[in-house]
């Protein structure tokens, strides 16, 4: 028996660059352990660029920039000496684990295999690293000299090419960080490759693909009649069916950002005709169902929100965080929606572990509102109480309800009780005049004058725009003596009144 090795297959890294010194060096760390070689090409950097990639041991070719993707691509290819090639932009990274699974994908290749271009999952994060979605893109393949690109821009490879095969990998990740909206604005990334695309549309007006990536730059920018333009003209072309299933969504996305969400939901399940399983869609259906006032039709929709798709579907336009938590969080919302507390209550207590922590306010105020509605004021302070130092202003007016559950169910002693309580452990509350107002009549409920002619000293202070507490205050004044002031209080309330 051959107890030969198996050789270890060599990998190339390509990339194009210009000006990248931010991204660069951590691009390159990340690669650097998976990669032999590493060949750059220079589109003319006037930064740090060229001597971060010399000091990761990178080639460098320069060539100047001609407004052409898949040029300067390929030149970087004809550069590569290894067996397999891998591309990469500078400002994206490679995933942890990624690296291992890049070593497996091109060692188990078989030498008899057709031409296999392996399509990674590229998810694309903003500079917080909150996800804005995820798309397949052609990155790894065995160097063969008729795999070059082909397009002014967002490039095809392997055009033409017989028997190729696309091996989509979603354990094969990268993440991108220059679809962050500031970042692509100040790099100037989004004119540029709207630019690039319309030069492509003049000259091939009936590409689908070209069609659909210009859209979605439109889509970028918030141009949503632009965009919708296009991508209806993606799926009613509809040869390329992931990006025409990715068109339904997007379109219904655009139909709903210009107030017609009634044309989104019906666009969006037109698409799950064609992909039963593509979670993301029934999400858009349900959350334009939702914003028509169809809250039932919401929640059915948003159930299969949190579907997996599987084959073509899977190598559509993918937001992980659908399925994750957006769906059911939605779906939460149409319970609410509908009355249903109980429900809505165990359906947001179910998501909440899974939110992002800028969902999660927003989530306890809801349950804050469905615990009140229920009369539950003890378990609506459990959830308020945490609010009330970080987000002082948006929990104002659900303690002011608070307060009158508390007034209304157990009466006025408890009521005030909270109230003195929240003044002195959470200072930030008396700025927010609901909140002060509230104080103040149930001080004169509970004949403590001290706290009450405070709390409207706080009131007039905040230029308050109720004619009350400019009387009362003056009334206050006046019987401890204090006329003048009296006198401007009463003036002031005259002048809101006239207002």
């Amino acid at each position: 028996m051959s107890t030969e090795a198996k050789p270890v297959r060599t990998l190339s890294l390509c990339l194009i660059v210009k000006n990248e010194e931010t991204f660069l060096p951590e691009c390159l760390s990340f690669a650097s352990g998976v990669a032999d070689e590493i060949i750059v090409v220079d589109t003319g950097s006037t930064d740090r660029t060229i001597e971060i990639a010399e000091r990761h041991g990178a080639r460098i070719i320069h060539h100047q920039w001609t407004d052409h993707f898949a040029q300067a691509r390929n030149i970087s290819l004809a550069a590569a000496t290894m067996d397999f090639i891998l591309v990469l932009d500078a400002d994206e990274r490679l995933a942890p684990g990624t690296a291992e699974v890049i070593r497996e994908l091109i060692d188990a290749e078989s030498e008899n295999a057709p031409p296999t271009v392996y399509l990674p999952l590229i998810e694309n994060v903003d500079a917080q690293g909150r996800g804005l979605g995820a798309d397949h893109m052609p990155r790894l393949w065995r160097r063969r000299p008729e795999m070059v690109f082909t397009g002014r821009i967002h490039e095809r490879l392997g055009v033409g090419v017989s028997n190729l095969r696309l091996a989509y990998e979603d354990r094969f990740r990268i993440i991108h960080l220059g679809y962050d909206p500031g970042i692509a604005e100040a790099r100037g990334k989004r004119a540029r490759n709207r630019a690039l695309l319309e030069q492509d549309l003049a000259e091939r007006p009936d590409d689908p693909v070209v069609r659909y990536y210009l859209a979605k730059e439109h889509y970028a920018t918030g141009d949503d009649e632009a965009a919708l333009e296009g991508f209806l003209a993606v799926v009613a072309d509809g040869t390329i069916l992931n990006q025409a299933l990715s068109a339904y969504l997007f379109g219904a996305e655009c139909l709903r950002a210009l107030g017609r969400p009634l044309e989104g939901m019906k666009l969006a399940l037109d698409g799950t005709r064609k992909a039963p399983d593509y979670g993301e869609l029934w999400f858009s259906a349900g959350r334009s169902a939702l914003e028509a006032g169809r809250p039932a039709q919401a929640e059915a929709q948003l159930e299969r929100g949190t579907l997996i798709p599987k084959g073509i579907a899977a190598t559509a336009f993918r937001d992980p965080s659908v399925a994750a938590w957006q769906a059911d969080l939605v779906r939460a919302q149409a319970v609410l929606a509908q009355r249903d507390y109980e429900r809505a209550a165990h359906l947001f207590d179910a998501v909440r572990p899974q939110l992002p922590e800028t969902e999660v306010a927003e989530v306890d105020g809801d349950l804050v509102n469905i615990w009140l509605q229920l009369g539950h004021a003890n378990r609506a302070w459990t959830r308020l109480e945490p609010l009330l130092e970080q987000y002082p202003e948006e929990s104002a007016p659900l303690l002011v309800n608070l307060l009158g559950v508390y007034l209304n169910t157990i009466g006025l002693e408890r009521a005030y009780e909270v109230a003195c309580m929240c003044l002195a452990a959470y200072p930030k509350i008396v700025y927010q005049l609901p909140v002060v107002d509230a104080i103040a009549r149930l001080a004169e409920a509970s004949g403590d004058a001290e706290v009450e002619f405070e709390m409207l000293q706080v009131c007039v202070d905040l230029d308050s725009r109720n004619v009350d507490h400019y009387l009362k205050l003056a009334q206050r004044l006046a019987a401890r003596g204090e006329m003048e002031m009296a006198r401007e209080v009463a003036i002031r309330g005259r002048e809101v009144a006239a207002k």
